[in-house]
């Protein structure tokens, strides 16, 4: 009987934890998660994957640069590794009601939703990774919380087929906006 009960609770069990990261703070009364606002204009960041299967770490650095738009916002991400590779993604955010988004990206997978809440802003989307010569395609679910004007913390989770594979944390500095 026991195993069975176990094997009822494994797909519960890892479903839990592919679900958006916990933030403290998150959802707080600091100030409002507005997506055009918070990434208007340049900003830096330090961040690091972390592979849950193996232990392995890549750090990164990002520069960001966004545009508002009549729809929302542009997001250019200029990534480099550690290790020497660099990437690049422009993301194409639109507001598609009160606090919820729609956005675009090359390598997503259909359409990222994004929500927000008080000071925090909820993304969730599917992404195909080049892996060495394959493509594998992953989950992402990150909580992005505005911690003061222009600082930013974002923790992902990465999964696939609901199996946690990955996190992924971001320290970001957005540049304060020109007058």
């Amino acid at each position: 009987m026991r195993p069975f009960l176990a094997a009822l609770a494994l797909p519960l069990v890892l479903t839990a934890c592919a679900g958006a990261p916990k933030v403290a703070g998150e959802d707080g009364p600091g100030p409002a998660f507005a997506l055009e606002r918070t990434f208007a204009g340049r900003g830096t960041g330090e961040g690091v994957f972390r592979n849950t299967l193996t232990g392995s770490t890549r750090p990164f650095k990002v520069v960001f640069n966004g545009r508002r738009t009549a729809q929302g916002l542009d997001l250019a991400e200029d990534i480099a590794y550690a290790d020497g590779e660099t990437e690049r993604h422009v993301w194409r955010f639109r507001r598609v009601g009160p606090g919820r988004y729609e956005g675009r990206r090359d390598d997503v997978v259909g359409v990222a939703t994004g929500v927000e809440s008080g000071n925090t802003l909820r993304l969730s989307y599917d992404v195909k990774l080049n892996t060495g010569g394959s493509t594998a395609q992953v989950h992402f679910e990150d909580t992005l919380v505005l911690r003061g004007p222009g600082v930013v913390e974002n923790k992902a989770r990465v999964s696939k087929f609901g199996v946690p594979i990955g996190t992924v944390d971001i320290a970001i500095r957005m540049a304060a906006p020109r007058r």
